[in-house]
Order: structure tokens, then C-alpha cells, then sequence
């Protein structure tokens, strides 16, 4: 019968509805394949929305506060909302994104979030803005200084309630950078949401009241972020945890100039299950680290950055957090090797350790770490200046589970660390050396010898390192998928061509490796047909006859970069773009032959281009009227 939907119609909403959660509970592609299901018709529209559980929305927009109204109302199951001011939608004159426009032309709710410009064309005429953020909050003292117009464009108090009111069974509420919410609308959470488990209030400006609020509506909050927080005291996050810190799992409090030991011993005496903690803050002392370690003994994940803390703090955590697993210590002037050897000797199952910018540590502390840690798999060692080879030596001789190894500036480490290191770790999937500048050849080639499953390879300033260590890559690292080579001026066409014979790259990083010519590039094109990263700025050298390889060869590449390279011109373009259909980003500053065609050329042929970045006196009108959003300019004028 023509017209006639059996189907459906045999379909009762129970079975519907598991069907349309099911599609939901997919994976990347699970938001399109709902927005296509509520497409279908009225019905599967209606039951789509009443089991849609996530949403992502931008915060800016004079109509913020209304379209989260608009989304509570409609989608009542959301049991997840992220709400991000860096998510700006340009305002109305026709300088709306391009994903917003086509999400305007298919559905309100087809771009993947919600943008709220200035200006919104729907059939469903909106109120006026300023019906909606005119209040008067009763904690005053929350509100951030600064001009108050600005703050009219974002997402506020009253779209806060809305959504609380709207969206009861709510589990997980990111608010990031949303800079004109206040105690206010967290006290609407609280007395609406009892289910929330999570809250993210990165760089928020919040009062006590509102996290005091939330500790005692919510007492089944297990995750809360308060990074870069201001506006409250110590006294917000003790009334906090004193209400609510039995089911927290997870605290963030990086950056945030009011925390002081107060906060912490509060933590430890209230928190009990806590697995993951981060902390930042000048102000905090060794007491209230130790406070954490006595209190808080399930602690798994511990990330530190506290200028006043010293030994005796990780001497406590080496003593009471026998479960830790990932340790981070960053920019302590205090710490020793006593430190690392107490955690050494407590934490057995550490896997993740990161020391940074902690100038006292020497190789001693690390051979604790690596004789009583077998399980260490991942070690980033920065700007530590007293670590030399020894210490790297008794990694390979003791961890030969470590999957991930990063050296950042460490200038006494040699090439003889790396031989112990190739004998050692044959599991190694990850190597980052940057500013390392005693390394060379050798140290790669006996790494190459010994972690054949190497995977992705980083050198930054590698100046030392050449050919060799590429062919000795390419013959032994068959798995290699990511190549990072910054700044290795010693490199050339040989060792390129070596690793496109062997190595299938997804991504590869050549900025300033000035020996590479159309003829590395080209065995690269023809070698690398999965490539979808590319970084060939300050290339000086290259011609089009590069980029032309590049756009016949590499036919799934979505970002590029080849600024600097003055001998590229509009034609190599031209052949990028008729190859390279897939490309998304592309950087091309200070290329002196590519005029204004070349720009539109990039425009015009790229229609997947989210950003293109380039020196503004290129851009034509015609051209920035019609990629205006996608376009990024050089802040020339500073």
C-alpha cells in the first residue's frame, strides 16, 4: 500500500524507545544517527527527546539563558550538560559559523551543540534578552568585576534555574568559563538535581553559598572540579566536604590562589573514599598534604604543585597512600631524594610518575623509584638539571614494563642511558625528547634496536640527531605511526625516504628541517597514504612540486601546516586542494608568492575547512564574506 507505514505503526513506544537508547548508546557517530531518528517522524521525534541524554551548548549569545530553557523543556531525560563560554558563536551579522548555518538548515540540533548568536531566525519568535537577565541575585558578592553589558550575553543565573528545574534527574553538569552565573544558580542545582554526581566549574567566579549549597543538596557528588575558581574561601569548600565528602571519588583545585591548608586538612577529614586529587596553590604547606595522606588512604591519582611543601609531605604520602598509582610534582623547590625514596618504598603499584621543573631531585632518587616500582610504565622527567645518565640506566635495567618515556631539557643525560634503555624496555610505545642536547644517533639507534613496538617517536631541537637514526627507525620500528621531528637540522631526503619505505605514518612533524626537498616530501606522498597530519613550515626549500605530490598521494589528510615556505605558490595549491577533500585545518603564514587567489583557491575547494589561518591583507572581500569564521589572522599589531 502506498503511503502506508505497517512498521511503525506495529512498533509499540516501549520497544521504540529501547531502540532509539540503543542508537544513543553508540559511538562517535551516535549523535547524528539520533538526530536522524528524530527526523523520521512526529512520533520517533517525541520519543527521541525524551531519551536524549547528553548535550553540549556554547554560553554566549543574548538569548543564552532562553535556549537553555528551550533545551530543559524539550529534552527532560538529559541526564549530562556541558556548557562552555569559550563555545562563542560569532554575533548576527552574518558572521554566524559555518557549522551553526547548516545546523540552521537541517535542524536546530544538527551541528553537534547549540550556538546562541546574536540574532536567531526561528519559526518560534524568542523574547526579548532583556526579559531575561534582569535579576537581582541574593549573593551579591559572587558577581565578578567587570562590565556589566557583557555579562547580558551570557548564560546566567535564570538559565541555570530553567535547567534545574527542567532537567531533575541531571547526573553530570560542566559549567567552563561561564562568567555570569553566581551562588545563585548553584543553589537551584542543588535544591533540583539530588542525582548529581559531577560538577565542573572551571574558571567560574562562585561564592561560598553555592558550594555550600551543593554539599548539602547533592550528596551523591563523587567528581568536582574547581580549577581556576574565584569569588570563594576556604570556608566554601570545608562546607562542602563536610556535607557531601563521603562519596567523593575525585577533587580539582589547581589554581586557585584561595586554597590554603585549611581546605586540605577538611579533605582528609571528610573524604575518605577520594581516589583522584589535584592540587595548585601557593599557600598550601606540607600540613595540609600530610592531612590528605592520613585521611584520604585510597588516594590513586595525586597531582601536586606547591612551592611551599617539602619532604616530609611525600614522606606521608609514601607512608599512609600504599594504593597510589600516578604521581605528578611540579616546579617544588623543596623536594629531595628523601622525598622519592619514602614513595619509592610506600607506593608500589605507581605506574605514572611526572617530575617537573624539581631541581633538587638526582639520579639516587630515580633508582629508588625504579628498584621498588616494577610497574612503571610511563616516566616524564622535565627540566630536571641534575638528573644525568645513571639515572635512566636504572629505569631500563628495572622497569621493563614502560610503555612511555619523555625527557624535556634535560642537558646531562647521554646517549649511554639510552643503550640500557633498548636492552631493558622492549615494550616502549612512546618517546619524547625535547631540548636534550647531548643525544644523537647512537641514543636513537639503540632505542630502535630494542622497542621494535615503537609507535610514536617526538625529537624537538634534536640537533645531534640525523639519517642514521632514521634508517635505524625505519628498518626496526615497522609499528611507527606518529613522527615528530622539530628543529633536526641534520636530517634529509635519505632518512625521510627510509621511513616512508617502512613506516605507514598517520602523522608527521618536519617544522624546520631545513636539508628536506620536493624529493623527501614526495617519497613521503608515496609512501604514507594514511597520512592526516602534516607539518612542513620553515621548509625554505620546497616547492610546489611538494604540495602537488602531496594532494595526489595523501587523499585522507585533514590538517597541514606550511608556513615559511617562501617557494610554495598558488599552483602547488591548487593541486593540494583538488587531492586533499578531506582537509579541515591548514596554516600558511609568511608565503610570500601565495596571494589572495590562493586563499580562495584553499576557500573554495576545501569544504570540510574549519580553520584556515593566514595574514589578513590576503584575504579578498568576496573571500571573507564567505569563510569569514574559518578564517584566523596574525595578531600583527601587538
Amino acid at each position: 500500500m502506498r503511503g502506508a507505514d505497517l512498521i511503525n505503526a506495529a512498533l509499540p513506544d516501549e520497544l521504540l524507545d529501547d531502540v532509539i537508547r540503543r542508537v544513543g548508546a553508540g559511538g562517535g557517530g551516535a549523535k547524528r544517527d539520533l538526530d536522524a531518528c528524530a527526523l523520521v517522524c512526529r512520533r520517533w521525534r517525541r520519543l527521541e527527546r525524551a531519551s536524549r541524554r547528553s548535550a553540549r551548548l556554547a554560553a554566549s549569545g543574548d538569548r543564552a539563558d532562553e535556549v537553555l530553557r528551550l533545551v530543559a523543556e524539550r529534552f527532560t531525560a538529559l541526564a549530562e550538560v556541558s556548557v562552555d563560554e569559550r563555545l562563542t558563536a560569532a554575533s548576527g551579522s552574518g558572521s554566524a559559523t559555518r557549522s551553526y548555518r547548516s545546523g540552521m538548515e537541517r535542524g536546530p540540533y544538527r551541528a553537534g551543540m547549540i550556538h546562541m548568536p546574536n540574532q536567531i531566525r526561528r519559526r518560534r519568535r524568542l523574547p526579548l534578552a532583556s526579559n531575561l537577565t534582569l535579576k537581582i541575585s541574593p549573593f551579591p558578592l559572587d558577581q565578578p568585576v567587570g562590565d556589566q553589558g557583557s555579562e547580558r550575553s551570557c548564560l546566567t543565573d535564570v538559565g541555570l534555574g530553567h535547567l534545574a528545574r527542567g532537567c531533575r534527574g541531571l547526573e553530570k553538569l560542566s559549567l567552563v568559563w561561564c562568567s555570569a552565573i553566581s551562588s545563585t544558580g548553584l543553589v537551584r542545582i542543588a535544591e533540583n538535581c539530588k542525582k548529581l554526581t559531577s560538577l565542573d566549574l572551571q574558571a567560574c567566579f562562585i561564592g561560598n553559598p553555592g558550594l555550600i549549597a551543593i554539599g548539602e543538596g547533592c550528596k551523591l557528588l563523587r567528581k568536582l572540579n574547581l580549577r581556576f575558581v574565584e569569588g570563594t574561601t576556604d570556608e566554601g569548600l570545608i562546607g562542602l566536604v563536610k556535607n557531601c565528602g563521603q562519596s567523593l571519588v575525585s577533587l580539582a583545585v589547581a589554581n586557585c590562589q584561595w586554597l590554603t591548608d585549611a581546605s586540605l586538612h577538611a579533605v582528609g577529614s571528610h573524604c575518605p573514599n577520594l581516589e583522584i586529587l589535584s592540587v595548585e596553590s601557593d599557600r598550601v604547606q606540607s600540613v595540609g598534604i600530610i592531612s590528605i595522606a592520613k585521611g584520604c588512604r585510597q588516594l590513586k591519582t595525586l597531582k601536586l604543585q606547591c612551592i611551599g611543601a617539602g619532604d616530609d609531605a611525600l614522606d606521608a604520602v609514601g607512608s599512609f597512600c600504599p594504593l597510589l598509582e600516578i604521581l605528578s610534582l611540579n616546579n617544588f623547590e623543596g623536594f629531595t631524594d628523601r622525598s622519592l625514596t619514602s614513595i619509592a618504598k610506600g607506593c608500589k603499584n605507581l605506574t605514572d610518575l611526572v617530575l617537573n621543573e624539581c631541581h633538587l631531585l638526582t639520579d639516587r632518587s630515580l633508582e629508588f623509584v625504579a628498584r621498588s616500582c616494577k610497574k612503571l610504565a610511563r616516566l616524564k622527567i622535565s627540566g630536571c638539571q641534575n638528573m644525568e645518565s645513571v639515572a635512566l640506566e636504572h629505569i631500563g635495567r628495572w622497569c621493563p614494563g614502560l610503555l612511555e618515556l619523555s625527557l624535556i631539557f634535560c642537558p646531562r643525560i647521554q646517549n649511554s642511558a639510552f643503550l640500557e634503555i633498548g636492552r631493558g624496555c622492549s615494550l616502549l610505545r612512546t618517546l619524547y625528547l625535547v631540548d636534550c642536547s647531548r643525544i644523537s644517533d647512537s641514543a636513537l639507534s639503540h632505542i630502535a634496536q630494542g622497542c621494535k613496538n615503537l609507535t610514536e617517536l617526538s625529537i624537538r631541537h634534536g640537533y645531534e640527531v640525523g639519517d642514521r637514526a632514521l634508517m635505524s627507525i625505519a628498518e626496526n620500528c615497522k609499528s611507527l605511526r606518529e613522527l615528530t621531528l622539530q628543529f633536526c637540522e641534520r636530517v634529509s631526503d635519505a632518512g625521510l625516504s627510509a621511513i616512508a619505505e617502512n613506516c605507514p605514518l598517520h602523522k608527521l612533524n618536519l617544522c624546520g628541517c631545513q636539508l628536506i626537498t620536493d624529493s623527501g616530501l614526495t617519497a613521503i606522498a608515496r609512501g604514507c597514504p594514511d597520512l592526516v597530519f602534516l607539518d612542513i613550515s620553515v621548509l625554505r626549500i620546497i616547492s610546489d612540486i611538494a604540495l602537488a605530490e602531496i594532494g595526489d598521494g595523501c587523499p585522507k589528510l585533514k590538517e597541514i601546516a606550511f608556513s615559511h615556505c617562501p617557494e610554495v605558490t598558488n599552483v602547488g595549491l591548487e593541486h593540494l586542494v583538488r587531492g586533499c577533500l578531506q582537509l579541515e585545518s591548514c596554516q600558511m603564514v609568511y608565503c610570500r608568492r601565495i596571494t589572495s587567489s590562493g586563499v580562495a583557491t584553499i576557500v573554495s575547494g576545501c569544504t570540510r575547512l574549519k580553520k584556515l589561518l593566514v595574514e589578513e591583507w590576503k584575504v579578498s572581500e568576496r573571500t571573507r564574506r564567505r569563510a569569514g569564521p574559518v578564517l584566523s589572522f596574525l595578531c600583527t599589531g601587538l
